[in-house]
């Protein structure tokens, strides 16, 4: 089927399912040549009318913004008065979420929710509107035409699946995967033959690239070179979800023969920023969010690391404006990219790591256990630890509305994951307590050399 069919049908699929997700694509596909100006122009109108909605609509920003003496329309003459606005956590969203939603009926009735973990081990539910959705999802589509691939034409993920999902759930995926002509192989399931049903899928199916969880494909990688599989006609690998070292990057170009593109986001905000083909640095998406990065409460300036602060633009539902965000950013001093974009850029992105778990049966998987899968309420924080291939101990911090049934659950998927002869030990500690970098480390192994074993081990 061309491509052109594959735009009619979706055309038809946001027809039945009230999306928009051709007007983004096509209004994104426009943008990203636009000068330096005049995107940041589109983005302080965006964040504009984002702060007028919030202080207007949603309880916890009309507050605050009274408490800080902070006006929206401000921003018209002044953006330095954006930083007037306190910053808020994923902990502080997570334990006040009924003041971060908007009360504005019509859209509120829309809302659907999605839950998360990131890099604190911290379960976190938000909600999200169609809007918000039609632009991840343009946006994705956006950054993978980068590579050179076209609207329609066939693509393959490495990407987690949900244990347990239901069977409207499984159809709805299944009807965008078809609409979108891309298929997923769950990288939550990593063994000898889902690896190899891989690499025989994309020989038959040839996809023009695969997008993927870091770990999963440097897993697919080592697998390709050990077994001696050179016909896999790839023209990009897309990397996110976690930190990609310079050896993954190597070893998966080595293996797949094509080049890779870094990419970042989180769920809650959606994408954040992506490599373009001259790998330069990666590109902020700045028509869907607004990033300060800061250092001892300064703007970081170029070449300088920093913490990461952002405000997504498109979720009216549950704003999340000065949002922190757990990882530590190298703004680039580039001023223009080959590329021909003007957007500002990343040059470094010190995000999450994630480990492969290893099965005593020989398998790999992935390590992000609690933060896609268990979605169990009542969790304050969390942490997975594998001490043995038949051992994995789940450190899990509760609050009130911690139900013991829940353990079951979470036993039960696990021992999918990782096989029925796993030993699943529970531990209830106050707190879980950060590594000496600050940060946490809500999934890993015992087994695993993975780059910040060190750090773990000191």
């Amino acid at each position: 089927m061309s491509i052109f069919p594959r735009r009619h049908l979706l055309k038809l699929y946001q027809q039945f399912a009230g999306r928009k997700i051709l007007a983004r694509f096509d209004e994104l596909d426009r943008t990203q040549w636009l000068g330096r100006e005049a995107l940041l122009s589109l983005q302080r109108e965006k964040l504009r009318r984002l702060v007028s909605y919030a202080y207007r609509y949603v309880p916890y920003y009309h507050r605050v913004f009274d408490e800080a003496g902070f006006n929206p329309e401000d921003l018209r003459k002044n953006l330095d008065s954006f930083r007037k606005i306190p910053v808020v956590t994923k902990r502080y969203m997570r334990d006040h979420t009924e003041e971060f939603l908007t009360t504005d009926p019509t859209l509120r009735e829309h809302l659907h929710t999605h839950t998360t973990s990131g890099s604190t081990g911290e379960p976190f539910t938000f909600w999200e509107d169609t809007n918000y959705r039609d632009y991840v999802t343009a946006g994705i589509l956006r950054h993978l035409t980068w590579c050179g691939w076209k609207l329609g034409e066939p693509h393959a993920y490495l990407w987690g699946q949900h244990m347990e999902r239901s069977v409207l759930e499984r159809t709805r995926t299944s009807l965008m995967d078809f609409v979108l002509n891309r298929f997923v192989t769950n990288a939550y399931v990593l063994s000898e033959e889902s690896l190899a049903a891989l690499a025989a899928r994309i020989r038959s199916y040839h996809p023009k690239l695969l997008f993927g969880y870091a770990t999963a494909l440097d897993v697919f990688a080592r697998f390709v070179q050990e077994r001696g599989i050179d016909d896999l006609q790839l023209a990009a690998v897309y990397s996110a979800g976690e930190v990609l070292y310079p050896q993954m990057r190597e070893r998966i170009e080595a293996a797949l023969k094509c080049q890779v593109f870094d990419r970042y986001g989180t769920l809650e905000i959606g994408g954040i920023a992506c490599e373009c083909e001259a790998h330069t640095g990666l590109h902020l998406s700045v028509e869907n969010c607004y990033v300060e990065i800061m250092n001892d409460g300064e703007l970081a300036g170029p070449g300088e690391s920093g913490e990461m602060v952002v405000t997504n633009l498109n979720n009216y539902g549950f704003p999340f404006i000065r949002y922190r965000l757990a990882d530590r950013i190298t703004l680039s001093d580039w001023h223009t990219c080959p590329c021909g974009r003007q957007s500002p850029m990343l040059a470094k992105v010190d995000g999450r790591t994630v480990d492969v778990f290893k099965t005593s049966d020989g398998r790999s998987v992935w390590g992000d256990l609690e933060g896609t899968i268990f979605q169990v309420q009542g969790i304050k924080q969390s942490q997975v630890i594998q001490r043995a291939l038949d051992l994995v101990v789940v450190r899990i911090v509760r609050d009130g509305d911690f139900e013991p049934v829940s353990l079951t659950r979470i036993e039960r998927i696990v021992k999918k994951m990782m096989g029925d002869a796993t030993r699943v030990q529970f531990e209830f500690p106050d707190v879980i307590e950060p590594l000496r970098s600050g940060k946490y480390r809500y999934a890993y192994s015992e087994l695993c050399e993975s780059p910040s074993v060190q750090e773990r081990k000191s």
